[in-house]
């Protein structure tokens, strides 16, 4: 055998432990689709269906002190600075691999929830972001040399980063959960706690 027929040989056991792996997942732990995520004290609303793993952010997520100032292009307005608290994310998220099928973030909501803070956050598309709210600052492609279109619908090989800025802010040690929730698709919660020290870049993993 040449070596390119042993590394097709491989790419295909892949593949095929990867679907039977997926499948199982998808019928133990997953519910169908079409079933109702649960909500949770009405935070998640009841039209949110969970299919598979359909999001991801492969960059994890940055965090920047809660201070008026531009975060990947974008002026950002607190209602109160505060240097010693975390008050604006970014992530980037794309498509899970193998995904089929646009996401549409237009009508997207990102859900955050934080001690007994518990707020809803909408998508807005202007040149200032005014807390609480949340945008996209950049859209690329994962394939070298090719660009994203300028629509709101992520699609396969798309990654959209997202500038998130919740009514409340974390301080270090407190913990935070932020759910990407599309409309017709999986929704991506995404818990961390926050480091000991504020930086002006808090790396969140």
């Amino acid at each position: 055998m040449t070596g390119l027929e042993i590394v097709i040989l491989l790419v295909v056991a892949v593949l095929i432990l990867g679907y039977i792996g997926y499948g199982e997942i998808t019928h133990r732990k997953t519910p169908p689709v079409g079933a109702q995520q649960t909500p949770k004290k009405g935070l998640i609303p009841h039209d949110v269906v969970a299919t598979s793993d359909l999001l991801t952010d492969p960059g994890g997520i940055t965090g920047y002190p809660a201070v008026d100032a531009p975060i990947g292009g974008i002026p950002v307005h607190f209602k109160t600075q505060n240097p010693a608290m975390l008050g604006a994310f970014e992530l980037t998220i794309q498509p899970f691999m193998m995904t089929t099928g646009n996401i549409d973030m237009g009508d997207a909501s990102v859900l955050w929830v934080s001690g007994t803070d518990r707020k809803k956050l909408s998508l807005v598309q202007t040149s200032l972001l005014i807390c609480p709210n949340w945008t996209i600052t950049n859209k690329a492609n994962s394939v070298p040399l090719k660009g994203a279109d300028q629509d709101l619908f992520l699609e396969t090989d798309e990654q959209f980063t997202l500038l998130v800025c919740p009514a409340g802010q974390v301080a270090p040690y407190q913990q935070f959960t932020m759910t990407i929730a599309p409309e017709n698709g999986q929704i991506l919660p995404l818990t961390r706690t926050v480091p000991f020290v504020i930086t002006p870049y808090a790396n969140l993993g």
